[in-house]
């Protein structure tokens, strides 16, 4: 009976062994969080070729330049931190992320606020029965010129 209960013991205790290390080796680790990064995008293009140039910027100052061909945004400089307040500033004055303009043409151009690689907001003129807001040409004019500068 000794041997009995001995053998029974060490044959709970390998089955729980076993059952530990299965259930801890099926357990995955969950996926790192992916950090949420808001992009302020300008860019204009079309006609003929149909080709577009984009710039984006994101709230901790690094300047993209959009890669169409690879489908992706290549580094191209740092934005100064008085440029950074300013125009985060405008866009928020200016209700950009809120605006809803969709009027497109052959030559057009564009705002679009990205949350990730999501569109949150695109604004979009081109057309040439419409005027954008003053404000809004402005800004885009601005914003534009700044980011394509070279570094």
């Amino acid at each position: 009976m000794l041997n009995f209960n001995l053998f029974h013991k060490k044959t709970i205790h390998l089955f729980s062994v076993f059952v530990l290390t299965l259930f801890l080796g099926s357990c995955a680790s969950l996926p790192e969080a992916t950090p949420i990064v808001k992009r302020y995008c300008v860019g204009q293009g079309g006609g003929f070729t149909g080709e577009y140039k984009e710039y984006s910027f994101s709230e901790d100052g690094k300047v993209y330049k959009r890669d169409f061909v690879y489908d992706r945004d290549v580094y191209y400089k740092d934005l100064s931190a008085v440029d950074l307040d300013y125009f985060l500033n405008q866009i928020r004055d200016l209700g950009i992320e809120f605006e809803e303009i969709n009027q497109p043409g052959n030559m057009s151009k564009y705002i679009d606020i990205r949350v990730n690689e999501t569109s949150k907001n695109k604004i979009t003129w081109g057309a040439p029965n419409y005027n954008p807001p003053t404000d809004i040409k402005k800004l885009f004019n601005e914003l534009y010129n700044k980011l394509a500068e070279r570094p």
